[in-house]
């Protein structure tokens, strides 16, 4: 079972393309900085079988260029994000981002390697907002994709019909505090 923060079906700002993005519930690094850090807790939130969550992007698949996976940490799930990551290049041809606080010699271990395999574009390190490119490393591990261009002040608002606001990408403190005074002052 997938414990999971959030999904986004639509994203543009976490990799290549239209992305189907799944948050991941659970983090213990406590990176520097961290925008995410509701994301931490390991209370279950929105519990997903691995062939849900594959069913949803098989529905999806003609309209996305690729899947990403982020956090909290999707490490700490790699077992379960295995076992997706091996149907979605089984019985697709989407690519598979991974955003890991883990740096990539970490991530070289046994139980997280298999994940690892599956992966196409990989940003790890632990997040550090105050270190050029939040201290994170990018790695293209497969060279028959398209290299994405690393940009951490990409953002994509989105608000639906009933004025719920999601941020997603790399908005600045400055940025949400804004959002947050006009959505306030409309209510």
């Amino acid at each position: 079972m997938l414990n999971i923060h959030n999904i986004a079906t639509s994203n543009y700002v976490n990799g290549n393309g239209c992305r189907y993005v799944l948050w991941l519930q659970g983090c213990d690094l406590a990176c520097t900085g961290c925008w995410n850090t509701e994301t931490w807790s390991f209370e279950k939130r929105i519990l997903k079988t691995v062939d849900e969550v594959f069913k949803e992007i098989i529905n999806l698949r003609d309209t996305i260029n690729g899947i990403t996976f982020t956090g909290g940490e999707p490490f700490l799930q790699s077992d379960e994000l295995s076992k997706l990551a091996q149907l979605v290049k089984e019985n697709t041809n989407l690519d598979i981002q991974i955003f890991s606080g883990f740096d990539i010699e970490e991530l070289q271990s046994d139980f997280k390697k298999v994940l690892l395999n599956y992966t196409d574009i990989l940003v790890s390190g632990r997040y550090d907002k105050n270190k050029i490119n939040n201290n994170q490393s990018l790695y293209l591990l497969n060279k028959d994709i398209d290299p994405w261009q690393f940009n951490n002040s990409d953002v994509q608002i989105d608000i639906d019909i009933n004025a719920n606001i999601k941020i997603t990408g790399y908005p600045t403190n400055k940025l949400i505090k804004m959002i947050e005074k006009e959505n306030n002052a409309r209510v």
